[in-house]
């Protein structure tokens, strides 16, 4: 079987294709067939005040393409901008870190591009000397 299985605790609520849906009151698991359904466990997602700092704003982009707040016309060519401006802060790490994200996008694997976000993240928290222990818990 391919495509994305999730594993979903009771109540949990998450996002596809633009559409709220909570799990019943047991664990479930849902598989996600297709490529071009787009998902966010809502878990996942960020706050407005939590976005703050450069990699956060290209995590809320993504996020807000898959709830159907933002169009991928107008969207995608400032999150490849902002992955530009990114890889210069990254390339004295791993070089090969915004552009594995610039393709994730280029695919339209938007899901799997917010979970590879959680690790930059983290990676932006350490260059920063920020605690990110309460974000985006993995």
């Amino acid at each position: 079987m391919s495509g994305l299985m999730l594993k979903l605790a009771p109540g949990e609520r998450f996002i596809i294709n633009g559409t709220m849906l909570e799990n019943g009151d047991r664990p479930g698991r849902i598989r996600v067939p297709g490529p071009d359904v787009m998902v966010l466990r809502c878990r996942d997602a960020l706050k407005p005040e939590e976005v703050d700092t450069p990699v956060k704003q290209v995590y809320y982009a993504i996020q807000l393409l898959i709830t159907k707040d933002l169009e991928e016309d107008d969207t995608l060519p400032a999150l490849y901008r902002a992955c530009e401006d990114l890889k210069g802060a990254f390339a004295h790490i791993k070089p090969d870190l915004i552009p594995t994200l610039c393709e994730m996008l280029r695919r339209g694997n938007y899901y799997s591009s917010l979970c590879y976000l959680k690790q930059v993240i983290e990676l932006e928290a350490q260059l920063l000397g920020q605690d990110n222990s309460g974000a985006l818990a993995a």
